[in-house]
C-alpha cells in the first residue's frame, strides 16, 4: 500500500512535472487562441487564476514513473522533467484523438474536448500537442544534457508513438472482427498502452545512466507493468465504481469494446451463452438488459478471476525485472509500491 509519506513524494514529483508543462505552455507565442483554449481545457489550466490551475488533472503515470526510475538510479529526477512533460503532452495527444475515434463524450469527469470544439479542431489540437511534446523534450538541451542522450530520448519517445499508433490501428480493426483472441488483445495493448509506459522508464534510465542493460531491465519492468495496468483498466471498465473511475459503470460493455474480460467471455462461453454474446455484440446498440446478460455470462465463465490472474502474472513479471536491476534504495521501494498501486487501484 502507498502510505502518506510515499503519496507526498509522488505529489511532489507530479507538481514538478505540472510546473514544467505549464512553463512550456507559457513560453509559446499565441497565434490561434482557440488552439490554446483547447490545450488549457485538456489540462485544467487557468493562466489568469493560479488557484484554478490543475483543478482538472490526469494521473501523470508516465512522467511519475520516469522520475522515479531516474531517482532510483541517480538520486535525482530534476534532469528528466522536460522529457516527463514531453511524454505527458504526447499521452494527451493520443487521448484527444482516441476520444474522437471512439466517440467518447467524457474524459476526467467532464465532457471530452471534441464535444466542445468539434472533432476537426480536436484533431488539430492533438496534432499540435504532438509537436509540443517535441518542443518539450528539446528543452533537455537547456539542462546541459548531452546531445547524444537527447537524441536517444527523442528516438525512444518517437518509437513509442509509432507503436501506439499501430496499437490503435489493431484496436479499431478488432471492433469490426467477429472474434479476437485474448492473446491478440495482449499484443494490441502492449503497443497501444504499454509502450508509452515502457518509454517513460527507458527515458528515465537513459538520461541517468550509461548502462544499457539497466535501461533494458527498467524498460521491461515498465512494459509488463503497462500491460497489467491496462488489464486492470479493462476490469474497471466492466466492474468499476463510476464515482471513482470518472466514467459510466459498464461503459466498456455498452460501447461494445472488446476488452479483456469480454474476450475471455467469448473464449470460454459455450452453447446458449456464446449464442447470446454473439447476438448482443452483433447489435448496433445495447440495452440495459443486454448489459445485464453480458455481466451474467462473464460471471458464469469466471472472467473476474481470469482477468485478475492475467494482470497479476504481468505484475509479477514486472517486479522480477525490477529486482533484476540490482538496485536497492528507498526510491526503488517507491517504484514497487507504485506498481502495486497501479494494479490494485479502483480508479
Amino acid at each position: 500500500m502507498v502510505g502518506s509519506s510515499q503519496q507526498e513524494s509522488f505529489a511532489r514529483i507530479v507538481a514538478d512535472v505540472a510546473a514544467e508543462m505549464l512553463a512550456i505552455r507559457r513560453d509559446q507565442t499565441t497565434i490561434a487562441s482557440l488552439f490554446w483554449e483547447v490545450v488549457d481545457y485538456q489540462f485544467g489550466w487557468d493562466l489568469d487564476d493560479p488557484a484554478e490551475t490543475q483543478r482538472v488533472s490526469g494521473k501523470k503515470i508516465r512522467p511519475l514513473l520516469m522520475a522515479l526510475v531516474a531517482q532510483a538510479i541517480s538520486g535525482d529526477y530534476q534532469h528528466v522533467l522536460p522529457a516527463g512533460a514531453a511524454l505527458e503532452f504526447l499521452h494527451n495527444f493520443t487521448l484527444i484523438h482516441d476520444d474522437v475515434m471512439d466517440n467518447s463524450v467524457e474524459r476526467r469527469h467532464r465532457p471530452a474536448a471534441w464535444t466542445h470544439w468539434g472533432k476537426y479542431q480536436a484533431i488539430n489540437v492533438g496534432d499540435g500537442m504532438y509537436a509540443l511534446a517535441n518542443v518539450a523534450i528539446a528543452r533537455l538541451l537547456e539542462n546541459a544534457t548531452p546531445p547524444r542522450k537527447v537524441a536517444l530520448a527523442f528516438r525512444i519517445m518517437s518509437q513509442a508513438c509509432l507503436w501506439t499508433a499501430e496499437g490503435q490501428i489493431l484496436d479499431m480493426d478488432f471492433e469490426t472482427r467477429d472474434r479476437v483472441s485474448p492473446d491478440e488483445y495482449i499484443t494490441m495493448i502492449t503497443n497501444k498502452s504499454a509502450t508509452l509506459i515502457e518509454a517513460a522508464a527507458q527515458i528515465g534510465a537513459v538520461l541517468s545512466t550509461d548502462d544499457d542493460a539497466l535501461v533494458e531491465r527498467y524498460g521491461r519492468f515498465a512494459r509488463y507493468l503497462g500491460i497489467a495496468f491496462q488489464v486492470r483498466d479493462d476490469y474497471l471498465g466492466v466492474w468499476g465504481d463510476e464515482a471513482q473511475t470518472g466514467k459510466s459503470a459498464t461503459s466498456d460493455i455498452r460501447e461494445k469494446k472488446k476488452s479483456y474480460p469480454v474476450l475471455v467471455g467469448f473464449q470460454r462461453a459455450a452453447g446458449d451463452d456464446l449464442a447470446i454474446l454473439q447476438r448482443i455484440y452483433a447489435q448496433d446498440e445495447l440495452t440495459d438488459d443486454d448489459i445485464d446478460s453480458v455481466l451474467s455470462i462473464l460471471e458464469r465463465v469466471d472472467a473476474v478471476a481470469h482477468t485478475d490472474s492475467i494482470a497479476h502474472d504481468y505484475y509479477t513479471g514486472a517486479l522480477n525485472e525490477l529486482d533484476a536491476t540490482g538496485i536497492n534504495n528507498s526510491t526503488q521501494d517507491l517504484l514497487r509500491q507504485y506498481a502495486e498501486f497501479l494494479i490494485q487501484r479502483w480508479y
